[in-house]
């Protein structure tokens, strides 16, 4: 009975019963285990989709690089329709090749989902293009035809359309609207990765995947931009042959720091290393988004291919076909089951999705980040943005910008799953006027 078991107990035995395939806790999860002037087990927010051997594999690349062009071949055949794939070093590199091949007019317009990582628009203003921001429904991630249809102007000459989350969006009706008046569509597929079986709307101009640090089936770093037309895709091609490699040296350094972000990830090691932190007033969220960010600012960093060892990283993890995906979604569904209807999970809904992030709209995002953190589970803010424009508000995209993002990864027992969704439950029932 319920009020025997307690709730938690009897969510977990729901999901059971409901076929989640999740594992349950490990003895050295239970906190009784541990001392009162111990620090407090952490789960970190993001997990690297990284296993050990993959690291082993990514270091051996590097001490023996396999030829570029043979590396960047391989990559691009295990792609579908292989002739459409383009090996490049990140999202935003092969955003900038694709800006640098169309040779758009300064003062031209491009459309951006009004969420996203900051430097994409910012991309787009080194070209000289104007950004024009299309807000987001806050608890869908989507946008609306409509309103696609009221920014567009003669001037626009692409509307970038972005998947959050992991969250599959029905891009169709702006496609059919972008078609209609002769716009470019860009999809960017950097969250949603679901296999090689997708490579994005048949019809979009340019699809974009992320291979990034904190991405799903991470190679560490890596994109694969997916270009519809032959000549565009080749012309992209000739460009990227003049621009130098990217130092071995750089990924080496980057796989070391990946291995150390794994073993920091054990919930213990990373309570001790917050506990620090939190001593001497460090500012948690500043430095873990800094250790894993994928490119640094500015042009330069951008405008590079990958080594032959990111490349080598990245044909590995292309080959696991769906694997990377599939092992998300039970648990995936598990939280999303523990966190219950009461609680604003955007994306909830959507028909397809890949669990790579799993936020939560909350009146007091600091307050539920500190509740939660109390709680053992590092909750954080995110890097994505709210994007500017010249008298267009967005205030879907404003509030999806302050969403917490809950600790999530396929290796989490069911049982920290459910008490993290009961955590948020009891959080957002006090929080509610």
């Amino acid at each position: 009975m319920l009020t025997e078991r307690g709730p938690a107990q009897a969510c977990v035995a729901r999901l059971r019963c409901a076929g989640f395939g999740v594992r349950a806790a490990a003895p050295w999860h239970d906190r009784a285990v541990f001392t009162s002037g111990s620090p407090r087990p952490m789960w970190p927010c993001k997990q690297l989709d990284l296993s050990w051997r993959d690291w082993r594999f990514a270091l051996g690349c590097c001490l023996a690089p396999s030829p570029w062009e043979e590396s960047a071949e391989r990559v691009e055949r295990l792609w579908p329709s292989g002739q459409g794939a383009l090996a490049c070093l990140n999202v935003r590199s092969a955003f900038d090749l694709y800006l640098r091949v169309r040779r758009w007019p300064s003062g031209d317009e491009i459309v951006f989902s009004a969420l996203t990582v900051p430097d994409m628009p910012a991309i787009a203003r080194r070209h000289g293009l104007r950004v024009v921001p299309i807000d987001v429904d806050a608890e869908t991630g989507a946008w609306r035809a409509d309103d696609l249809e009221r920014v567009v102007g003669p001037k626009t000459r692409a509307v970038v359309l972005t998947h959050p989350f992991g969250a599959r969006l029905d891009v169709g009706p702006a496609i059919a609207l972008a078609r209609a008046h002769g716009i470019v569509v860009i999809e960017d597929c950097a969250q949603a990765y679901r296999g090689p079986g997708w490579t994005g709307h048949p019809d979009a101009d340019l699809a974009l995947f992320s291979f990034g640090p904190m991405k799903t089936a991470t190679a560490l770093g890596g994109a694969v931009a997916h270009v519809r037309d032959p000549e565009t895709r080749e012309r992209m091609h000739r460009q990227r042959a003049r621009e130098p490699v990217q130092p071995t040296a750089a990924f080496l350094r980057r796989v070391l720091l990946a291995g150390a972000l794994k073993c920091a990830g054990n919930p213990r090691i990373y309570g001790a290393l917050t506990a620090v932190l939190d001593a001497v007033g460090a500012d948690r969220e500043h430095w873990i988004h800094r250790l894993t960010r994928n490119t640094r600012p500015g042009t330069a960093s951008l405008r590079l291919r990958p080594c032959a060892a990111l490349l080598g990283l990245l044909e590995r993890r292309l080959s696991e076909g769906d694997a990377p995906v599939t092992r998300r979604t039970a648990p995936g569904r598990a939280l999303f089951e523990a966190l219950g209807p009461g609680v604003c999970l955007p994306t909830r809904d959507a028909e397809e999705h890949a669990y790579w992030m799993v936020p939560v709209l909350v009146p007091d995002p600091e307050a539920c980040k500190q509740v939660l953190r109390r709680a053992g589970f590092d909750a954080m803010s995110a890097r994505l943005c709210a994007v500017p424009g010249e008298g267009v508000d967005v205030p879907g995209a404003r509030r999806l910008a302050k969403a917490v993002h809950l600790p999530f990864d396929p290796d989490m027992p069911l049982d920290e799953l459910v008490r993290l969704g009961e955590s948020m439950k009891r959080f957002d029932t006090r929080a509610r006027p």
